[in-house]
Protein backbone atom coordinates (compact mmCIF):
# COMPACT_ATOMS: atom_id res chain seq x y z
CA UNK A 1 0.00 0.00 0.00
CA UNK A 2 2.74 2.67 0.90
CA UNK A 3 3.36 5.30 2.69
CA UNK A 4 -0.07 7.25 1.75
CA UNK A 5 -2.03 4.55 2.73
CA UNK A 6 -0.65 3.98 6.13
CA UNK A 7 -1.41 7.86 6.85
CA UNK A 8 -5.01 7.66 5.71
CA UNK A 9 -4.86 4.95 7.92
CA UNK A 10 -3.51 6.94 10.33
CA UNK A 11 -5.96 9.70 10.03
CA UNK A 12 -9.04 7.13 9.73
CA UNK A 13 -7.97 5.39 13.12
CA UNK A 14 -7.32 8.94 14.57
CA UNK A 15 -11.08 10.22 13.49
CA UNK A 16 -12.80 6.58 14.51
CA UNK A 17 -10.98 7.40 18.45
CA UNK A 18 -12.42 10.84 18.40
CA UNK A 19 -15.84 9.73 17.26
CA UNK A 20 -16.27 7.38 19.93
CA UNK A 21 -14.67 9.46 22.46
CA UNK A 22 -17.54 11.68 21.59
CA UNK A 23 -20.04 9.21 21.67
CA UNK A 24 -19.08 8.05 24.89
CA UNK A 25 -18.81 11.33 26.51
CA UNK A 26 -22.69 12.60 24.89
CA UNK A 27 -23.94 9.24 25.99
CA UNK A 28 -22.54 10.07 30.07
CA UNK A 29 -23.81 13.45 29.85
CA UNK A 30 -27.51 12.61 28.46
CA UNK A 31 -27.31 9.85 31.44
CA UNK A 32 -26.66 12.56 33.81
CA UNK A 33 -29.55 14.53 31.95
CA UNK A 34 -32.22 11.37 32.25
CA UNK A 35 -31.19 11.07 36.41
CA UNK A 36 -31.47 14.64 37.18
CA UNK A 37 -34.89 15.05 35.22
CA UNK A 38 -36.20 11.71 37.26
CA UNK A 39 -35.32 13.17 40.73
CA UNK A 40 -32.28 11.16 41.11
CA UNK A 41 -29.51 13.84 41.54
CA UNK A 42 -29.71 17.80 41.32
CA UNK A 43 -31.91 19.86 39.44
CA UNK A 44 -29.07 21.49 37.57
CA UNK A 45 -28.09 18.50 35.43
CA UNK A 46 -31.19 18.61 33.83
CA UNK A 47 -30.10 21.87 32.33
CA UNK A 48 -29.94 22.16 28.56
CA UNK A 49 -27.90 24.96 26.14
CA UNK A 50 -30.16 26.13 23.59
CA UNK A 51 -28.49 23.42 21.55
CA UNK A 52 -30.97 20.58 23.56
CA UNK A 53 -27.26 19.58 24.88
CA UNK A 54 -26.51 19.00 28.75
CA UNK A 55 -23.76 21.24 28.93
CA UNK A 56 -22.89 21.07 32.59
CA UNK A 57 -23.09 16.91 31.95
CA UNK A 58 -20.53 17.36 29.66
CA UNK A 59 -18.47 19.21 31.72
CA UNK A 60 -18.96 16.96 34.40
CA UNK A 61 -17.89 13.55 32.21
CA UNK A 62 -14.74 16.10 30.87
CA UNK A 63 -13.84 16.17 34.40
CA UNK A 64 -13.40 12.43 34.79
CA UNK A 65 -11.64 12.53 31.60
CA UNK A 66 -8.91 14.92 33.37
CA UNK A 67 -9.00 12.96 36.96
CA UNK A 68 -8.09 9.53 35.22
CA UNK A 69 -5.11 11.28 32.76
CA UNK A 70 -2.86 10.40 35.48
CA UNK A 71 -3.14 6.90 34.80
CA UNK A 72 -1.65 4.91 31.36
CA UNK A 73 -3.77 3.78 28.75
CA UNK A 74 -4.05 0.12 29.80
CA UNK A 75 -4.63 1.27 33.49
CA UNK A 76 -7.54 3.54 32.45
CA UNK A 77 -8.82 0.54 30.02
CA UNK A 78 -8.33 -2.15 32.99
CA UNK A 79 -10.49 0.61 35.11
CA UNK A 80 -13.26 1.06 32.77
CA UNK A 81 -13.82 -2.70 32.59
CA UNK A 82 -13.43 -3.39 36.31
CA UNK A 83 -16.03 -0.45 36.86
CA UNK A 84 -18.09 -1.80 34.20
CA UNK A 85 -17.93 -5.25 35.53
CA UNK A 86 -19.25 -4.16 38.64
CA UNK A 87 -22.10 -2.24 37.34
CA UNK A 88 -23.26 -5.66 35.69
CA UNK A 89 -23.40 -6.59 38.90
CA UNK A 90 -24.93 -4.13 40.48
CA UNK A 91 -27.45 -4.70 36.69
CA UNK A 92 -27.89 -8.44 37.93
CA UNK A 93 -28.70 -7.37 41.66
CA UNK A 94 -31.41 -4.54 39.94
CA UNK A 95 -33.26 -7.07 37.73
CA UNK A 96 -34.27 -9.50 40.37
CA UNK A 97 -34.89 -7.23 43.29
CA UNK A 98 -37.36 -5.68 40.79
CA UNK A 99 -38.55 -8.96 39.71
CA UNK A 100 -39.16 -9.63 42.95
CA UNK A 101 -40.56 -6.27 44.25
CA UNK A 102 -42.40 -5.01 40.93
CA UNK A 103 -43.13 -8.02 38.73
CA UNK A 104 -46.39 -6.44 37.63
CA UNK A 105 -44.55 -3.35 36.29
CA UNK A 106 -44.18 -2.31 32.49
CA UNK A 107 -41.50 -3.99 30.47
CA UNK A 108 -40.54 -4.64 27.33
CA UNK A 109 -40.24 -8.18 27.40
CA UNK A 110 -40.23 -10.72 30.16
CA UNK A 111 -37.47 -13.06 30.97
CA UNK A 112 -39.79 -16.50 30.97
CA UNK A 113 -38.66 -17.98 34.14
CA UNK A 114 -39.52 -17.15 37.91
CA UNK A 115 -37.30 -15.36 40.59
CA UNK A 116 -34.91 -18.66 41.62
CA UNK A 117 -34.51 -19.10 37.17
CA UNK A 118 -33.69 -15.14 37.48
CA UNK A 119 -30.73 -15.82 40.39
CA UNK A 120 -29.91 -18.87 38.70
CA UNK A 121 -29.78 -16.97 35.06
CA UNK A 122 -27.26 -14.26 36.65
CA UNK A 123 -25.02 -16.72 38.70
CA UNK A 124 -22.49 -18.07 35.90
CA UNK A 125 -21.79 -14.55 34.33
CA UNK A 126 -21.18 -13.22 38.15
CA UNK A 127 -18.68 -15.70 38.42
CA UNK A 128 -16.95 -14.83 35.70
CA UNK A 129 -16.73 -11.21 36.58
CA UNK A 130 -15.59 -11.86 39.44
CA UNK A 131 -12.96 -13.75 38.26
CA UNK A 132 -11.94 -10.66 35.72
CA UNK A 133 -12.02 -8.44 39.06
CA UNK A 134 -9.45 -10.42 41.17
CA UNK A 135 -7.24 -10.68 37.93
CA UNK A 136 -6.94 -7.38 37.97
CA UNK A 137 -3.60 -4.97 39.37
CA UNK A 138 -3.45 -3.73 42.42
CA UNK A 139 -3.26 -0.19 40.84
CA UNK A 140 -6.76 -0.28 39.23
CA UNK A 141 -7.98 -1.96 41.99
CA UNK A 142 -7.70 0.63 44.08
CA UNK A 143 -8.62 3.44 42.23
CA UNK A 144 -12.04 1.34 41.03
CA UNK A 145 -12.47 0.86 44.51
CA UNK A 146 -12.75 4.56 45.68
CA UNK A 147 -14.56 5.33 42.21
CA UNK A 148 -17.20 2.42 43.73
CA UNK A 149 -17.10 3.49 47.50
CA UNK A 150 -17.61 7.38 46.03
CA UNK A 151 -20.61 6.63 43.86
CA UNK A 152 -22.22 4.23 47.71
CA UNK A 153 -21.36 7.78 49.69
CA UNK A 154 -22.87 9.70 47.54
CA UNK A 155 -26.12 8.68 47.24
CA UNK A 156 -26.62 9.21 51.07
CA UNK A 157 -24.95 12.50 51.16
CA UNK A 158 -27.54 13.53 47.98
CA UNK A 159 -30.37 12.43 50.27
CA UNK A 160 -29.51 14.08 53.38
CA UNK A 161 -28.10 17.40 50.87
CA UNK A 162 -32.02 17.10 49.59
CA UNK A 163 -33.59 16.61 53.06
CA UNK A 164 -31.74 19.91 54.15
CA UNK A 165 -32.30 22.10 51.00
CA UNK A 166 -28.83 22.40 50.27
CA UNK A 167 -29.28 20.85 46.73
CA UNK A 168 -32.84 21.18 44.65
CA UNK A 169 -34.06 17.59 43.14
CA UNK A 170 -37.21 17.90 40.85
CA UNK A 171 -38.77 15.29 38.83
CA UNK A 172 -40.03 16.04 35.27
CA UNK A 173 -43.64 16.12 35.30
CA UNK A 174 -44.21 14.29 31.67
CA UNK A 175 -41.88 10.86 32.42
CA UNK A 176 -43.83 7.85 33.02
CA UNK A 177 -44.27 6.03 35.92
CA UNK A 178 -42.31 2.72 35.13
CA UNK A 179 -43.38 0.75 38.38
CA UNK A 180 -47.13 1.53 38.08
CA UNK A 181 -47.97 1.88 34.40
CA UNK A 182 -49.15 -1.17 32.53
CA UNK A 183 -50.96 0.65 29.94
CA UNK A 184 -48.55 -1.20 27.42
CA UNK A 185 -49.10 -4.33 28.74
CA UNK A 186 -50.76 -6.41 26.21
CA UNK A 187 -48.01 -5.07 23.63
CA UNK A 188 -45.10 -7.10 25.27
CA UNK A 189 -43.45 -10.33 24.12
CA UNK A 190 -43.68 -12.60 26.86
Amino acid sequence: GGVWLRWWVQAGAAMSNMGMFVTEMSSDSFQLLGMAERGMIPEFFAKRSRHGTPTLGILFSASGVILLSWLSFQEIVAAENFLYCFGMILEFIAFVRLRMKHPAASRPYKIPVGTVGSILLCVPPTILICIVLALSSLKVMIVSVIAIFFGFALQPFLKFAEKKRWLKFSTKADLPDLLNTHEHSESLVY
